[in-house]
């Protein structure tokens, strides 16, 4: 056999099609030829790829495989720009054997990167919708926290510390939404087991409870508490207090409020 007789059968050779006397003598002419050995190798590494790429399919009967061999041997290959023309045709036999299977694992190559590229197309999409939803989300909620914050129904309290000046922990008071929002910078966070704990003082009566909150680690929050009607029915309140707490709450302070601080209007 010619030198381009034995490269043809490099596709063939590499996909473990040729039969036990042709694969002798290729290997033969195998051994000394670089170029060969490049398209083997070559072929090699597509059928490698399409199989990692590939969802695993069983193993096609004997009686099939031989009947798709018998076949392809018959098919006419198809002619490629780099071969070199020659004037004598090769064998048919030789021609058709690589053909249907270069054919063969184009179409599933170009089938597999389509349907990659769809799949990474739709979970890209997925994904941005995901994304896109939580940001009007969070926009959602920053903005109706945001407008708690403001207008003339809006009391608020800055709680300090007798021996300090700058206030740690402020109380915002929407008496139309009925909320509080509590705002700390700096605060240490609670004890183990132990919670913070806001108070509604009136002058001579018992405390009201306003809720519980507590920091993360930098010492940070931005709480939304509900009003309780106990604490609008009673009129108006002078002063806000904390204290800490067991966790979950007590139903009257345990200790000298930590922090205290009046009511004023937001503006």
């Amino acid at each position: 056999m010619t030198h381009q007789e034995l490269i043809e059968s490099a596709a063939s050779y590499a996909l473990d099609a040729l039969e036990a006397d042709e694969r002798v003598a290729f290997e033969a002419h195998l051994a000394d030829c670089d170029q060969c050995q490049s398209e083997v190798a070559a072929y090699r590494e597509v059928a490698g790829a399409l199989v990692h790429a590939a969802a695993p399919v069983p193993a096609p009967p004997p009686a099939l495989r031989d009947r798709i061999l018998r076949e392809a041997r018959q098919v006419r290959p198809i002619a490629t720009v780099s071969r070199p023309l020659v004037t004598a045709a090769p064998p048919a036999r030789s021609r058709g054997r690589m053909a249907p299977w270069l054919v063969a694992a184009a179409s599933l190559a170009a089938a597999i990167v389509v349907l990659l590229m769809d799949r990474s197309e739709r979970e890209r999409n997925q994904r941005l919708a995901v994304e896109l939803e939580s940001a009007r989300a969070t926009l959602a909620r920053t903005d109706s926290t945001l407008s708690a914050f403001l207008g003339p129904e809006v009391h608020v309290v800055s709680l300090t510390a007798p021996a300090e000046q700058k206030p740690r922990v402020r109380v915002f008071w929407n008496h139309t939404r009925r909320t509080y929002i509590v705002t700390a910078l700096g605060l240490p966070p609670a004890p183990e087991g132990k919670t913070y704990q806001l108070w509604a003082m009136r002058k001579g009566q018992a405390p009201l409870s306003m809720g519980t909150f507590n920091p993360d680690a930098s010492g940070r929050t931005v709480t939304m508490l509900a009003v309780a009607q106990a604490i609008t029915d009673g009129g108006f309140i002078d002063d806000c207090a904390m204290t800490v707490e067991p966790a979950g709450g007590s139903p009257q302070p345990t200790e000298t409020p930590r922090l205290i601080g009046a009511w004023r209007h937001v503006d």
